[in-house]
């Protein structure tokens, strides 16, 4: 078995095709995102025998392991290879920065194997979970207008890139958006411009964001994830009003049930969504693994 660094765009087709053999596959748009990123192709690591890709394995700028294995193939000496493949890469990280931090990874609640391995790993579970939050669109949607004086618009473009990362940095109160993300989630193959919507003042200031798109072997599905809103703009309904017409949209366009994310730790945004019509559908629990 060959193990490899990231070539060029043939090995993206390949890691697709993997995802999409996974029993329960995990949603694509993610690796979509992140494989874009150079920073990210830089760490990414392929095992191929023969022409068959056996697993991939990358580290994203969030320290955060990232990985697929065929299904039904194990072995210990490719497992600890990938483990070695982000210990190295936060090591190399920690050398440059002398910023102390773990390397993380996560998969479903419900997925034993994956928990048992990544235990083999050396990695610990941790606390925080994500939780994914689903909505049938033959419900009812509230009309639910904008408070006066605001208007929703799709993004500029790349134009206002760096209005948009200030205004994530903004709701979430951290810097983990950057603008090479940002223009890697323009870049995905999914990204539908005409879905990336902010809400904007009266004096034309972004107060909030809210990004929807298409499952592309699925297009009955739908996601709206993320969603934020600028602390200087909050408690006057703009999320509610966003989301309200972000599935209007998605229904506009024939998808029938719409995919939602959040952390266990963000109380408000999963009240939301509740309050939205969603219901909780499932949860990543979070592993990681200190670094010496």
């Amino acid at each position: 078995m060959e193990h490899r660094r990231y070539r060029n765009d043939s090995d993206i087709k390949l890691m697709r095709q993997l995802i999409s053999s996974l029993p329960n596959a995990p949603s694509v748009i993610d690796f979509e995102e992140f494989i874009q990123i150079q920073s990210v192709q830089q760490t990414t690591r392929l095992w191929v025998e023969a022409t068959n890709l056996i697993a991939f394995a990358y580290v994203d700028d969030f320290n955060n392991l990232c990985f697929e294995i065929t299904p039904g193939f194990s072995d210990p000496v490719l497992e600890q290879e990938i483990a070695d493949l982000g210990i190295d890469c936060i090591k190399d990280r920690i050398n440059k920065t002398g910023e102390i931090t773990t390397l993380d990874s996560s998969c479903s609640a419900s997925n034993p194997e994956r928990i048992n391995l990544l235990k083999r790993m050396g990695f610990t579970q941790q606390e925080v979970r994500s939780m994914k939050f689903i909505r049938s669109l033959a419900d009812p949607i509230s009309e639910l207008p904008l408070p006066p004086g605001y208007r929703i618009r799709c993004v500029k473009g790349e134009s206002e890139v760096a209005q948009l990362v200030n205004l994530h940095q903004a709701a979430f109160g951290t810097d983990n958006m950057t603008v090479e993300y940002r223009l890697a989630m323009m870049h995905a193959p999914d990204y539908d411009q005409s879905m990336d919507w902010v809400a904007c003042s009266s004096e034309g200031n972004l107060a909030a964001f809210c990004i929807g798109s298409i499952d592309e072997e699925d297009p009955g599905i739908g996601y709206l994830d993320p969603i934020g809103t600028h602390p200087a703009h909050r408690r006057i309904g703009l999320s509610k009003a966003m989301i309200a017409y972000g599935l209007t949209t998605l229904k506009s366009r024939g998808v029938k049930h719409v995919h939602f994310g959040t952390s266990s730790e963000n109380i408000p945004m999963q009240q939301l969504a509740l309050r939205m019509g969603f219901t909780l559908q499932s949860e990543s629990v979070w592993f990681s693994k200190e670094v010496i």
